[in-house]
């Protein structure tokens, strides 16, 4: 919210509007708590021994898992689609 039409509409009603700059944003947000907090955060390294952390696999699903959840996607779509298939088995 950094240009001066976007401010305008987010603006506490109850204080006349005045222009915030790009700078005087930055440092009121860096002075804020959750700047701070921010700033910690990134400070620190992250840990990468959590599994958490870090994905250590290409994909986030097995194969298996993969292969279920396709199969259901296909399964609806030919729901959604059956008049059609029975339409051109007729046919």
């Amino acid at each position: 919210v950094i240009s001066r039409k976007d401010q305008a509409q987010y603006w506490c009603r109850s204080d006349p509007y005045s222009y915030i700059t790009v700078d005087e944003f930055e440092e009121k947000f860096k002075a804020s708590d959750h700047g701070k907090s921010l700033l910690e955060e990134l400070i620190n390294p992250s840990d990468r021994t959590q599994k958490d952390a870090v994905t250590f696999s290409i994909y986030s699903l097995s194969k298996w898992e993969m292969l279920k959840t396709c199969m259901a996607r296909e399964l609806l779509l030919m729901k959604r689609n059956s008049f059609v298939y029975v339409f051109k088995s007729v046919q």
